[in-house]
């Protein structure tokens, strides 16, 4: 883009890399900048949930990934009063997604492919060795001061900041948010080579007494990823970081034998969240926003998904389509998950990392009634909802399935050439799906079809509408015929019609009969402002 940046994105992770392209395909232009003298080389975030390979997938990136990662079937819990085939487990692979399991992945390769998609498309690349050291939050831009590689220091404006700077973000600090919560314990990790592995290395395998943990898995490549924490933390800061592993293991009885680290480290387990998620023209966003224990490996995927869901609604407002308040729903939505995230992380972190109680008491909590049904929905993200906050219209027909604010579900349409709901929705706007009644078709499909010209009329650009069924009487540009039921399966589709309106960023929006069509007027009004210009041709 030859545009001078309108939003600076600070911190070139995960969650800046995605929110620079959520802009980017919706024609904002952005600065990406980042301290660090450049990518990084070590691998610390090593997992990429069903919930993140969905969005991967709407953005054209999941098959990149699937080159550079290894599929997990899901966590082994090794209790030591327990023979090896009556261990608990949670097993991902029955999740209702295309995405049955959790990816390992490491970090480095994993912001490669990000990086490099960036490039690809937009010829964006961060500014490494490039730091905020100022600004100046002011009513219509944001002065700041930004050291440059030279030494010299620069200073400009930009309509918006976001800091995806991480725990220490320097712009929550320069915004007056505050990030209160508390120092759970010290963990350790390394990535090294093993030998005399006996244990399955397919799994997340989390082996633990009462005062000791470890957990161990392999990754891409020749390494594995082993993680240790203890309540002395004698062990967790040892010099000899090789050693104290290795005797970790061994008082554990893992078996293994600890090689040469290629790399280790430790660090301080938290878990905190910021009091609000943006003052002014400062928005903050990821770990900067909310940290937590690493059970489960939920962080990067929930930073991730802050990005994807702040992404749209910058853009709106910056392409004019919608007023700067529709940002607040980006805390009011995030904020409750970035809670969610960090009980269940807590929850996995007592069961796992409880010193002091018995392996036996923990062992009881995964005996509880639905414990692995609720555990890998959690942990997936698939479980994720918004439906406490969001708002949606009044006196509606009552309808089964998914409600406003829950996962949109995917579900096959046709297998030759195969499509789904999801490769429907694969654009920067909302998704309007007509599903007609199969023994009385036209009711709906009359609805969808004055309501997609009204919302043209009243919305323009903002929304995508599509005909699941093949009926070439009515004037659709966009139709895929349903071959296999299976989208009455996932929306719960009680022989009714239904109107389904899903979101950019895969949420449900809200699902109405045809006779409430009129419905999807007010609710898309809380997003947009009805009769602007349309906005420029998204990529």
């Amino acid at each position: 883009m030859t545009e001078a940046p309108r939003v600076l994105i600070v911190g070139a992770g995960p969650t800046g890399l995605i929110l620079a392209h959520e802009l980017l395909r919706r024609r904002i232009p952005v600065r990406l900048v980042e301290k660090r003298r450049g990518p990084s080389h070590t691998t610390r975030a090593m997992t990429v949930h069903a919930r993140s390979m969905e969005m991967f997938e709407h953005l054209g990136l999941a098959h990149r990934l699937e080159e550079v990662c290894l599929e997990c079937p899901g966590n082994i819990y090794h209790f030591p009063h327990l023979a090896e085939d009556e261990q608990p487990r949670t097993d991902y692979r029955g999740l209702p997604t295309r995405f049955p399991f959790y990816y390992k992945i490491n970090q480095n390769d994993f912001e490669q492919v990000l990086r490099e998609h960036l490039h690809a498309l937009y010829s964006l690349t961060p500014e490494y060795r490039t730091e905020v050291t100022g600004i100046d939050d002011g009513t219509d831009e944001v002065g700041v001061e930004i050291a440059l590689p030279d030494g010299k220091v620069e200073r400009s404006r930009y309509e918006w900041v976001v800091g995806c700077d991480g725990v220490r973000s320097f712009v929550r600090e320069a915004a007056g948010i505050d990030f209160v919560g508390q120092r759970v314990a010290a963990m350790a990790m390394m990535d090294v080579e093993l030998d005399n592995v006996t244990f399955d290395d397919r799994w997340m395998n989390y082996f633990f007494t009462e005062d000791l943990f470890m957990n161990c898995t392999r990754l891409p490549g020749k390494y594995w990823r082993i993680y240790m924490s203890e309540p002395t933390e004698k062990y967790v800061y040892a010099e000899d970081k090789r050693a104290a592993f290795q005797e970790v293991a061994d008082r554990i009885g893992i078996g293994f034998t600890v090689g040469e680290p290629e790399w280790a480290t430790s660090w301080e387990i938290l878990n905190n969240i910021a009091d609000r998620y943006r003052n002014g023209r400062l928005v903050i966003c990821g770990d900067a926003s909310h940290v937590h224990s690493p059970s489960g490996g939920q962080g990067m995927n929930g930073c991730m998904q802050d990005a994807f869901n702040l992404g749209w609604k910058l853009a709106a407002v910056l392409h004019g389509r919608a007023d700067s308040t529709i940002l607040d729903s980006y805390e009011t939505e995030r904020k409750p998950i970035g809670q969610q995230v960090s009980q269940g992380a807590l929850a996995t972190h007592e069961i796992v990392m409880g010193f002091g109680v018995d392996p036996v008491e923990r062992w009881e909590l995964t005996q509880a009634p639905g414990w692995e049904h609720d555990t890998t929905r959690l942990v997936s993200g698939l479980a994720h909802t918004y439906r406490d906050v969001v708002v949606v219209p009044a006196a509606l027909t009552p309808t089964p399935g998914p409600r406003s604010g829950d996962r949109a579900p995917d579900a096959l349409l046709t297998a030759e050439p195969r499509k789904r709901v999801y490769d429907i929705c694969r654009r920067p706007e909302f998704t309007l799906l007509v599903v007609p009644n199969s023994a009385d078709p036209e009711p709906t499909i009359t609805a969808g079809l004055e309501l997609g010209d009204e919302l043209d009329r009243q919305f323009p650009g903002a929304v995508h509408t599509h005909l699941i069924a093949d009926d070439e009487r009515f004037d659709f540009d966009h139709r895929t015929p349903d071959e296999t039921g299976e989208i009455a399966e996932r929306y719960e589709l009680d022989g009714s019609g239904r109107l389904l309106l899903i979101r950019p960023d895969l949420y449900l929006g809200l699902a109405v009969v045809p006779t409430d069509a009129r419905a999807l007027t007010d609710y898309l009004s809380q997003w947009f402002t009805a009769a602007v210009a349309p906005a420029a041709a998204a990529v």
